[in-house]
């Protein structure tokens, strides 16, 4: 896979170098908003159809959001309520992306339009909670972060 920084992207959807105070990510019924009080350069790119376009087969999450600055890599997957699946997404997207962000902290961040605690119990859950050192987060409808 070619560097990110080589991307171009063909979806008209993702945003590279902005430092806008507010950054949204949409599902269909889902959203994640990121609020940057530092105005830090930001990228966000579509995962799915536009970064990892050619990787047909492989379950690939929403958007990954990058704050180059404080070497932050956030994997995000909006998602009805099927967190099994997402979780799935964003694992595939780590082990895919992964080489391209040495020394980067990655998150993962799952909106979903429900939250079933039994599905935060489960086995893939806890492992890619574990490959993220704990950096796994799941909100309902909206999750809102904040970069400082």
């Amino acid at each position: 896979m070619k560097a990110l920084s080589e991307h171009t992207c063909t979806c008209n959807k993702c945003e590279l170098k902005s430092n806008n105070k507010v950054l949204i990510a949409k599902g269909a019924k889902t959203e994640y908003r990121i609020i940057n009080e530092n105005e830090r350069l930001i990228d966000k790119y579509v995962v799915d159809d536009c970064l990892l376009r050619t990787k047909q087969k492989d379950e690939k999450c929403d958007y990954l959001v990058l704050i180059n600055e404080i070497k932050e890599a956030y994997f995000v997957e909006c998602k009805g309520s099927d967190v099994l699946k997402a979780v799935n997404q964003l694992d595939s997207s780590i082990n895919i992306l992964r080489n391209n962000l040495p020394g980067y902290v990655l998150k993962g961040r799952i909106i979903s339009t429900r939250v079933y605690s039994p599905d935060l119990r489960m086995q893939a859950y806890k492992r890619l909670r574990e490959k993220l050192k704990g950096q796994l987060e799941t909100r309902n409808i909206v999750f809102i972060e904040l970069i400082k």
